[in-house]
């Protein structure tokens, strides 16, 4: 990863597999549904405001709540529709995963790294992904090693923090699947095996900070960033700090 303070792996957030993950870590955030709920308080609170301003004008005001109300249950209607959705596809069974290249390899190499909390099955997630209809893929070989330094960190960060590791949002990118990504650093240290965005139960300021007291007292060097939802780190050898 390189200064650049955008970073689109703040777009690139894993969908919600909920059939891959244990029941502990089922923690859906359906923020679109409580958009549309908000759009549908927000129809009919005008909706009888128009209803009011035209009864008080004498206007055919009738019509007009009509009108609001037949709206705002379409908006209800739409909303009943997606939660059922999103129960089917809670309970649905766990769709088979795609299947890397080396993959058993790579989580064998993975599991002879000492860490504490997590586990090689979540850090090859995230090369699963997809972008734009490109797959990202695991490392070359030779480059393996080198996520060694920041998964330690990325272990003690959790460890001092005290609260969970929800998930690994990315590790390696391909340098095909880095270049889908819009806006993304040519030179990511995400593709060179080094880099690591994490998601910590209790936000993404805590952990930040936990980091940051790691690399003062000089347990890595490396770059830190602070997103929204998430924190970066990697190993490049020299330090970058950067907020957004």
């Amino acid at each position: 990863m390189s200064l650049d303070p955008f970073d689109p792996e703040s777009e690139d957030f894993p969908e919600p597999m909920f059939g891959h993950l244990p029941n502990d870590k089922v923690r859906p955030v359906p923020i679109y549904r409580r958009r549309e709920f908000i759009a549908a308080l927000a129809i009919s609170s005008l909706s009888a405001a128009a209803a009011y301003r035209a009864y008080r004008s004498d206007i055919e005001w009738e019509e007009l709540a009509k009108r609001g109300m037949e709206f705002t249950e379409r908006a209800f209607n739409r909303i009943e529709e997606e939660w059922a959705d999103f129960q089917d596809g809670l309970f649905s069974p766990p769709r088979t995963p795609r299947r890397l290249k080396s993959e058993a390899d790579y989580k064998a190499f993975l599991a002879k790294i000492s860490l504490r909390y997590i586990t090689p099955t979540e850090i090859i997630r995230p090369h699963r992904n997809i972008r734009d209809g490109v797959p990202n893929e695991l490392p070359p070989k030779s480059y393996w090693p080198r996520i060694a330094k920041t998964l330690k960190v990325a272990d003690e960060i959790r460890h001092k923090l005290g609260k969970p590791l929800h998930c690994i949002n990315s590790a390696y990118r391909s340098p095909a699947y880095n270049a889908a990504c819009s806006g993304a650093a040519t030179r990511s240290y995400h593709m060179n095996n080094q880099a690591l965005d994490l998601i910590f139960t209790g936000g993404p300021a805590a952990a930040s900070r936990v980091a940051k007291e790691l690399r003062k007292d000089k347990f890595f060097k490396g770059g830190i960033g602070t997103y929204a939802n998430f924190i970066h780190i990697d190993t490049r050898g020299f330090n970058a700090t950067w907020d957004v």
